[in-house]
């Protein structure tokens, strides 16, 4: 039998066929001097995508089915066919760092305790709050610093992953590196993040209103109630809660505005009014804190709106049927695997 790979890249895309070639160029650049192999995670692509893929030694796998889409599916279509002894997780609109991925091989050798290794993803366009916040977090960064999860891909120790079961929840739209970061750490391991730039991200060129309206209508803002729902009865449903507790921030304020509202009942308002006026008060104070803290009025509505969609989409995924996370998706193999395969 031969020898399994010392490193899978696995890449997941969608409609990538603008990034793909040069996140495909990446990541073979980045196994010089390993032997290594490339899987391309494809869900069902409709552009050009595949055609460019082919043109290179990648192992290229499919969704039998567009319905099975989604970022958890993906990344667990790739694990199923990955053979490698460490796993590095990349997106289609990333570019990966050749010197992160040495340091992140050579820092899993010398730490047994730890399952994962990140970077720093460096974004290439600032258009949402996502973006701004994600370039603020990762500026704070030290040298190197354990975290809970591996948000924008890292390299994981494949014998860790098997320990606690699959590498990455096939039903989730979203926050399956949270998940799979809460599963990994309630065993007993560790993740870090280096300081060293390890990816460098397209991203999507829209706005803070257009990523929300995107992320609603392809329900991925149910992810939260999905993740939520798993964490039942599991050792990291603590750490689910803390990981998750913006989704409460909408209700929080809601229960606060009813409080107002039978104070101000009690003390002889009409109960109509109170209710209102107390809502009204909450959510404009609730602005206000939000205009001061982002400095800007815009960004302060962007945020409740947030809060109030964040906790609708997870009441919805919460209420959804999760099947086993770890149960085989039905695929079709578009290149040869062994020809994905080289001493790079």
């Amino acid at each position: 039998m031969a020898q399994s790979p010392d490193i899978t890249i696995i890449i997941k895309a969608l409609n990538e066929e603008e990034h793909i070639e040069a996140c495909l160029r990446s990541a073979l650049a980045a196994l010089q001097g390993f032997d290594g192999e490339v899987v391309l995670a494809d869900s069902v692509s409709t552009d050009r995508t595949i055609e460019i893929a082919q043109r290179f030694p990648v192992r290229i796998v499919q969704f039998a089915s567009a319905a099975d889409r989604g970022c958890g599916a993906g990344l667990q279509l790739g694990y199923q066919f990955a053979r490698g002894r460490f796993i590095y997780v990349l997106d289609g609109d990333m570019q990966l760092d050749a010197a992160f991925l040495r340091r992140a091989h050579q820092y899993l050798n010398a730490h047994p305790d730890v399952a994962g290794v990140g970077g720093r993803l460096v974004d290439t366009q600032f258009n949402t709050l996502a973006d701004n916040y994600r370039a603020r977090e990762y500026a704070r960064l030290r040298p190197e610093q354990d975290v809970a999860s591996l948000g924008g891909g890292g390299l994981y120790r494949r014998s860790a992953v098997e320990q606690v079961g699959y590498l990455s929840n096939r039903w989730l739209s979203a926050y399956e590196e949270a998940e799979l970061g809460m599963r990994l750490r309630a065993a007993g391991f560790r993740l870090v993040r280096l300081a060293d730039a390890a990816v460098f991200h397209s991203g999507h060129n829209e706005d803070s209103l257009q990523m929300l309206l995107r992320l609603w209508r392809n329900r991925r803002i149910q992810a939260v109630g999905v993740l939520l729902r798993g964490a039942l009865g599991r050792p990291w449903l603590a750490d689910c809660l803390r990981q998750c507790a913006f989704v409460f921030a909408a209700p929080v304020l809601y229960g606060a505005a009813a409080v107002l509202a039978v104070l101000a009942a009690a003390g002889g308002a009409r109960w109509p009014l109170a209710l209102g006026g107390s809502v009204l008060a909450v959510l404009g104070a609730a602005w206000a804190v939000q205009a001061v803290r982002k400095r800007s009025g815009r960004e302060a509505l962007m945020a409740l709106l947030h809060w109030h969609l964040c906790f609708i989409g997870a009441l919805r995924g919460f209420l959804r049927r999760m099947p086993d996370p770890a149960e085989p998706i039905p695929a079709r193999i578009l290149a040869d695997g062994e020809r994905s395969r080289r001493q790079y």
